[in-house]
């Protein structure tokens, strides 16, 4: 006695082997693809450490942009990959920021150390980071302003464009000092009245 198959059945079969094949490449999909913002910022890293700084910056340059048009991702984007790293997006722009200072080019420079300073959640309160992760944010936006600092004092003029540094002498004679260009002569905080 021979069964004959439904017509019904044979379609459920079709579509469930079809559905299985799409679910199947879409998994290998996903198994081999590889985040470009981490990828970009490796070669970036790369590129630095062997002196080729054109090459940093570009690298650099593109893992930000990978970070800044992921988190305008769709609904569907955001469930089936992961979110865009805002840390590695700090350290992006603070590689960006070394390598155009190595190229001898402080300008730009002073820019993606605030962008990278923007980035770095340490410098954000009322996070909700740990007490550890807070503390490696932390250090590494002290690590950036250090080098920013030290690009103000070496490079004064790039500091004054910046709104950092002393003005040009706008006192008169008798007129009272701004508070911090007269200290007082008293150790500690200084005489209240100079202020």
């Amino acid at each position: 006695m021979e069964k004959k198959i439904s017509f019904a059945r044979r379609m459920t079969v079709i579509a469930t082997v079809i559905a299985g094949a799409l679910l199947f490449s879409a998994g290998l999909y996903l198994y081999q693809w590889r985040d470009a913002q981490y990828a970009l910022y490796n070669q970036g890293m790369t590129a630095y450490r062997s002196g080729d700084l054109q090459v940093a910056i570009k690298n650099a340059d593109q893992s930000l942009a990978v970070y800044k048009s992921r988190r305008s991702s769709t609904w569907m984007e955001r469930f089936i990959y992961p979110k865009p790293d805002k840390e590695l997006a700090a350290q992006a722009a603070f590689l960006k920021a070394k390598a155009l200072l190595r190229a001898n080019q402080p300008a730009p420079a002073v820019q993606s150390f605030q962008e990278s300073l923007e980035l770095n959640s340490g410098n954000l309160y009322g996070r909700d980071l740990t007490e550890k992760e807070f503390q490696e944010f932390r250090e590494a936006a002290m690590i950036v302003k250090y080098d920013l600092e030290l690009l103000f004092k070496n490079n004064p003029e790039q500091a004054q464009k910046q709104g950092k540094g002393k003005g040009k002498g706008d006192k008169k004679d008798g007129s009272k000092p701004v508070p911090g260009d007269d200290p007082g002569n008293m150790p500690g905080k200084g005489n209240r009245d100079t202020i």
